[in-house]
């Protein structure tokens, strides 16, 4: 439950937050301090980064030709580890464009082509979800955020998962 003082600010929508200037304001007869909005604000703020820009360069059919070969190379490698490493209720689908690899306990990976943005998106269990980008310079599909590649996050991730070194290629 929360304290009497915070849920007429819950209330408020993020503009009316903004718009705040003095240095007390009356919600609902209930006296609410500028230390309460700012904590509520600030924390509201910092909950979602700013959206990032990307523009590729590639031709759609460039787009579609890398990201169909990052697909099918992510498949085989998931296929294999389950069959190899995988225990009964894991399993790896492919269907239109869609790869899961459910790890039962572990979580769910949701790995798809997002053509109008000629990117691949993955949703992870452990580091949520993320938008890779093609990189022409390395040849790899780099998330903009931390700059890291799709093949190094899953191996890291997969390796903590199945508590051996796992090596995810693309």
């Amino acid at each position: 439950m929360l304290p009497r003082a915070l849920r007429p600010v819950i209330r408020c929508s993020a503009l009316s937050l903004r718009r705040l200037t003095f240095k007390k304001c009356v919600m609902n007869r209930v006296s609410v301090t500028p230390v309460v909005i700012n904590i509520f604000h600030r924390c509201r703020m910092l909950s979602t980064p700013p959206p990032m820009v990307n523009e590729s360069h590639l031709s759609m059919e460039e787009y579609h030709s890398l990201a169909d070969k990052a697909m099918e190379d992510l498949l085989a490698a998931m296929e294999d580890l389950v069959e190899l490493r995988g225990e009964a209720d894991q399993e790896v689908d492919y269907h239109t464009g869609v790869l899961t690899l459910n790890l039962g306990h572990s979580g769910t990976y949701v790995i798809n082509k997002q053509p109008p943005n000629k990117q691949i998106w993955l949703s992870s269990p452990i580091s949520g979800p993320k938008r890779y980008n093609f990189h022409e310079e390395t040849k790899r599909w780099v998330y903009s955020r931390d700059d890291r590649t799709l093949d190094e996050l899953l191996s890291e991730e997969l390796s903590t998962i199945f508590k051996e070194q796992i090596k995810i290629s693309l």
